[in-house]
């Protein structure tokens, strides 16, 4: 057994672990199990089809269809699996246009083999780059580019800042790549991009748990951790549904989880960009406000906007109580600063249940 069929089994084997973690995951859904192991079949695709045109790469002349086929559908599946783990671990974005370019891609590997304009198998059956290689690469990078860009966007909806984590598996996939084109008898591509997609799913894992499963805001035990590690200038926010349990008791626990789910959507619109928003539990929200600190009467007030036109157009729809305190370099005690918040918010509170 040479080295690179070790590394194409290895590859296989990490997959296979891959779609057994993933499968037994009870923390993520259906749809994730179904496109995170449709990632990890492909990668085993792409890897498999690599090895065999590898291995019939000037042998007897009978294989040179094999050779065409297996190098075809690598060079086919290849620019899926960015795709596919978009699909996963974020959401794609006019899916049917990523579908329509996908089958183009396919349709012009396929018209471009027999001119050898993007692979070249010649009579020798030995393989050579077409003049067109470099729009393949150019597809492959722009699929992975996608997903790495898809999954900032999905974190920016709960964080101030993507995590480093994404950059660091970017450039992680681009040195395994990167060997690869420099050195072509170095395959280690495919079994960098299973590393890759394995630290992908175990990233968005992460964020999953770190979420509250009703309002996808920031759970409490992440506001906890976080007020740990803030420094000022910062602005700490604490909201109340008013009279939660009567819309509960009234209309029911579902039409509470409607309004929740309303209220949180509001809270990443209007704090979202300047800050962190939680959900501390049942009807409280927490936001930790980082950048424009200055502005928070102006936020608050284009929430309760917010509120008051959801108000008009449904009458059921609850107030929100918002009070909040500042933590700068004169006020350096959070427990103090969360206090005055939630005196604050009360006091509103009080005041919005008068008649």
């Amino acid at each position: 057994m040479d080295l690179y069929t070790a590394v194409v089994l290895i590859t296989a084997a990490m997959l296979a672990v891959a779609v057994i973690d993933i499968q037994s995951n009870r923390v993520i859904g259906a749809h994730m199990k179904r496109n995170s192991t449709i990632t990890c079949i492909l990668i085993a695709l792409s890897a498999f089809f690599e090895w065999v045109s590898v291995m019939t790469n000037g042998a007897a002349l009978t294989l040179i269809p094999v050779h065409k086929a297996a190098k075809l559908l690598e060079f086919c599946i290849a620019p899926l699996i960015g795709v596919m783990a978009t699909a996963s671990y974020s959401k794609i974005r006019r899916p049917r246009l990523i579908a329509v370019l996908s089958v183009c891609h396919m349709l012009f590997e396929t018209i471009a083999l027999p001119f050898g304009l993007v692979i070249s198998i010649g009579e020798d059956n030995i393989y050579h780059r077409g003049p067109l290689y470099p729009l393949y690469i150019l597809i492959f990078s722009l699929s992975v580019i996608f997903c790495v860009v898809s999954m900032v966007r999905s974190e920016l909806r709960h964080y101030l800042r993507p995590s480093l984590v994404l950059s660091a598996i970017l450039a992680l996939l681009i040195l395994g790549v990167g060997i690869q084109m420099v050195y072509s008898d170095v395959r280690v591509d495919y079994l960098c991009v299973a590393v890759c997609n394995y630290f992908l799913y175990n990233h968005r894992c992460k964020i999953i748990l770190q979420l509250d499963g009703l309002t996808y805001l920031l759970n409490r035990r992440c506001f906890e951790k976080d007020l740990e590690k803030v420094t000022p200038p910062a602005v700490f926010l604490l909201m109340d549904i008013n009279d939660f349990k009567g819309l509960n008791d009234t209309f029911g626990h579902a039409a509470g989880d409607y309004y929740l789910k309303e209220i949180a959507e509001m809270l990443r619109s209007v704090y979202g960009r300047s800050g962190t928003c939680y959900r501390y539990g049942g009807d409280e929200f927490c936001v930790i406000l980082k950048k424009n600190t200055d502005r928070v009467k102006e936020f608050n007030a284009a929430m309760e906007r917010k509120v008051r036109t959801r108000q008009a157009a449904d009458g059921k729809f609850p107030g929100v109580s918002i009070g909040y305190a500042r933590y700068d370099s004169r006020n350096l005690r959070i427990a103090e600063m969360l206090k005055n918040a939630d005196e604050m918010m009360y006091q509103i509170k009080k005041e919005n249940k008068k008649p």
